[in-house]
């Protein structure tokens, strides 16, 4: 290109650095210097559109591209610079809304006595990890991480949900690049908690079989539906599945089985907090609406 090159005005500077939240579109990193990057390569073309905001090392790996022998840098062209740079803008834009479709999500690692490490990831309702930030004892003792952590959700928005993995985790490896592998929260769960009116807009309707020991559930949010799942009595268990989840539950001898059973519903319905709770029992296509969760007898025999 041999277009005569125009300088960025400080106004241009501060949006891009604002849709951008100051760091490059490709690596997210905080505290390195940025360049204005041209993406179709012509100087003098100055639309936001055009320019990239990009670490040094990125921008120097983009036109040096050999020097770099890092997987990641050896197709850092310009189709995916865009691509980081639309990504990334949506993203940002998206974190400053009062109620984002953002989650921050910690995953520990190590056991209960001795955890040696933990990842801070941002991702979407749709299960894609935007942002990733490591800790272990070797950067710092584990309540610098937590510091860090607010530091980082406070960087990106105030109202992004916090989410922590509530038991450590085992440290598993992706079988093509090696790097370890991030646990995101299921989708489902993610537009439950990130739902602007989660308190007026959700329900849960629960189906009582009554010739049979078995229940059906189904929890929605605006007619979409999040959870389905199923209770049933099997031999000397209770067996509940739903979507993702499998669970099979000896049968205590000590207590009714409909206490039991109504115990695991209890535990679903307290983890999704529906505004509304829907009883039905008998026939299937028009069911009688209860008043209360009660499971008839014959889950007793």
């Amino acid at each position: 290109m041999n277009s005569k090159r125009k300088s960025l005005t400080s106004k241009q500077k501060e949006k891009l650095l604002s849709m951008n939240a100051g760091v490059c579109c490709v690596c997210k990193i905080r505290g390195l210097g940025v360049n204005f990057h041209h993406i179709d390569g012509n100087p003098a073309n100055n639309a936001l559109k055009n320019i990239a905001v990009l670490c040094v090392k990125d921008h120097d790996a983009h036109h040096r591209p050999r020097v770099y022998t890092e997987m990641n840098h050896l197709e850092l062209g310009d189709k995916r610079i865009l691509k980081d740079k639309i990504e990334w803008e949506a993203f940002v834009k998206e974190t400053q809304k009062e109620k984002p479709k953002v989650l921050a999500v910690i995953n520990i690692y190590g056991t209960e006595e001795s955890i040696h490490s933990m990842r801070l990831i941002f991702q979407t309702n749709e299960l894609k990890i935007i942002v990733e930030r490591l800790y272990h004892l070797l950067t710092g003792p584990p309540e610098s991480w937590i510091d860090s952590t607010i530091d980082e959700v406070r960087w990106l928005g105030q109202n992004i949900p916090l989410v922590i993995v509530d038991k450590p985790l085992p440290i598993e490896y992706c079988p093509c690049c090696g790097k370890s592998l991030a646990n995101v929260i299921d989708s489902n769960v993610a537009k439950r908690i990130t739902a602007s009116n989660w308190e007026q807009n959700s329900i849960c309707s629960i189906y009582i079989n009554p010739s049979q020991p078995s229940l059906a559930i189904i929890l929605l949010y605006k007619k979409e539906v999040l959870l389905t799942g199923s209770l049933h009595k099997c031999g000397e268990y209770l067996h509940f599945i739903c979507d993702n989840f499998e669970e099979r539950v000896p049968i205590k001898k000590s207590l009714k089985v409909r206490t039991q059973a109504t115990k695991i519903l209890s535990k679903v319905i307290n983890e999704w907090h529906p505004a509304q709770i829907l009883i039905g029992t008998g026939d299937e296509n028009n069911p009688k609406i209860i008043d209360n969760l009660n499971l008839p007898r014959i889950w007793e025999n």
